[in-house]
């Protein structure tokens, strides 16, 4: 009879899960949302598995993030024969230096054990020989979906994402396959399958910064005042997060709309979620340019987060200021 392998990618794009990403990754220039790294590794997962003769099924289908409850009710109602969630760790949402950071992939399952701690040492058997991290062995909690399923049942923690050598595999496509290969020989180990590779190579380009371009119009479209701290994004898209935020009640002027997702004068994107995150004001007619060549635009970096934009001197000059009475160790003015 065939198994069928519930795939559980952790936490959501949409909206992201609080707390759930990386450090400011100055390397690429934005932070990595957890979700981003789970779902591949999910997608390979079932790749994986169904070329191994398993069936599958998804607990959190598309980017939304689904409650343990219902993530847990899809894999016992589908009768799952084993339930393995995607995750990666974190300690304290911050980059202290090599040797320093934590590290390594680690396997939780519930205190009973059984049949749930077989299968993690066979993983993490495998994720050791592959890996190039610390193992850092099984570890036994009181884990809601590792409680709650009717099924074996193990939660991976591949890295952490408070270390900057392992944040940075996160986007990594052959780190993300690897993992979902190494967990998938698991799989067929437990079960007394064989497991039956790929023969197609897998080229893999490294993730390029992402670009800050500013708006094609020059028409402003609306306004709007922010009900709440709204972090700003390089492109109308998750994970393409800059490190510049607009605080609650600030008003910024609007050029351009997609999906969602409003542009501002300096490039970036801030999204609605549904109209949670500010009020929009349309203009009732668009509002020309003068015809004056366009102010050039600069932004502050303090300690690799953006704190404005500006177009006149006496808005740097005074984040400037703000930085040093906060002892900020590095500061940059770069014209956008």
């Amino acid at each position: 009879m065939t198994k069928k392998i519930a795939r559980d990618d952790g936490h959501g794009l949409a909206p992201l899960t609080p707390g759930k990403r990386t450090p400011f990754i100055k390397e690429i220039g934005r932070f990595i949302p957890e979700n981003e790294f789970n779902k591949a590794v999910c997608h390979f997962l079932g790749e994986e598995l169904h070329r191994c003769g398993f069936d599958t099924i998804e607990t959190a289908p598309g980017d939304a993030d689904h409650s343990l409850e219902s993530r847990v009710k899809r894999a016992n109602d589908a009768k799952a024969d084993l339930f393995i969630s995607i995750h990666y760790n974190a300690i304290d949402g911050k980059f202290d230096g090599a040797g320093k950071d934590p590290e390594g992939f680690s396997a939780h399952i519930d205190p009973s054990g059984g049949k749930s701690e077989e299968f993690a040492k066979i993983a993490l058997k495998h994720l050791a020989k592959g890996t190039v991290q610390k193992n850092r062995g099984v570890v036994k909690q009181q884990l809601y979906v590792t409680a709650n399923t009717k099924m074996p049942a193990v939660l991976f923690e591949l890295g952490f994402m408070d270390n900057n050598r392992e944040a940075l595999l996160m986007i990594d496509k052959a780190f993300q396959r690897e993992c979902a290969v190494e967990i998938a020989m698991a799989a067929c180990e437990f079960y007394g399958v064989p497991y039956k590779g790929s023969a197609k190579p897998e080229v893999t380009k490294p993730a390029a910064p992402p670009s800050i371009k500013p708006p094609a119009a020059t028409v402003r479209i609306g306004s709007l005042i922010t009900k709440k701290v709204v972090h700003a994004y390089a492109r109308p898209e998750w994970g393409t997060q800059t490190g510049a935020i607009v605080e609650k009640g600030q008003t910024r002027h609007v050029y351009a709309k997609k999906n969602g997702w409003y542009q501002l004068f300096s490039g970036e994107w801030l999204p609605a979620q549904s109209g949670d995150n500010f009020d929009y004001m349309p203009v009732k007619t668009p509002e020309p340019t003068t015809g004056k060549p366009k102010p050039k635009l600069k932004r502050v970096v303090v300690d690799g987060k953006q704190v404005g934009a500006f177009s006149a001197d006496e808005g740097i000059v005074l984040s400037v200021s703000d930085a040093l009475k906060k002892n900020a160790k590095k500061i940059n003015v770069e014209e956008i």
